[in-house]
């Protein structure tokens, strides 16, 4: 997969970053945050339900998650801005009905044998208050890719 220049696109704003160890092989967990048929089925923070997912995962590709929760539909757009196999994922993030310019969000994978250390950072955010929503639903979504693997590994 060909990648653009990230440097180009340093968004300002408040950020955010969350990172742990996966007990899966690097591999396994970009093909997780690369296939749609498996990020429909965790790819939403505790308490949100992901009701339809659509990815075009290649650079300028778009993608459309429509969430709901209690409190609504949550739906969030973006484009894939780099990728690179088993190591980096970036792509801009926005809601449908709460405009966010110029936010990122990069996930850099470190392949630590036979775990994986993900590193999930989202820059460009307007506001403080912003900020700590989405550390808290992004810790949530990271969870579950944890989960994810840890039920599989239980499974085999």
């Amino acid at each position: 997969m060909k990648t653009n220049d990230p440097a180009a696109t340093e968004p300002k704003g408040f950020r955010l970053s969350v990172t742990r160890v996966i007990q899966a092989p690097v591999d396994l967990v970009f093909r997780a945050w690369t296939e749609p048929d498996q990020l429909r089925h965790w790819f939403s923070p505790a308490g949100v339900e992901c009701r339809s997912l659509t990815a075009d995962i290649r650079i300028d590709g778009g993608f459309r998650i429509h969430m709901t929760s209690k409190s609504g539909d949550h739906i969030a757009t973006g484009k894939y801005l780099d990728i690179i196999p088993n190591q980096r994922l970036q792509f801009s993030w926005t809601w449908e009905n709460y405009a966010m310019p110029d936010s990122i969000v990069t996930i850099e994978l470190e392949d630590l044998g036979s775990s994986t250390r993900l590193t999930l950072r989202h820059e460009g955010l307007p506001d403080q208050e912003d900020a700590e929503q989405h550390t808290e639903g992004w810790s949530s979504i990271v969870e579950k890719c944890v989960q994810l693997f840890e039920t599989q590994k239980t499974k085999a």
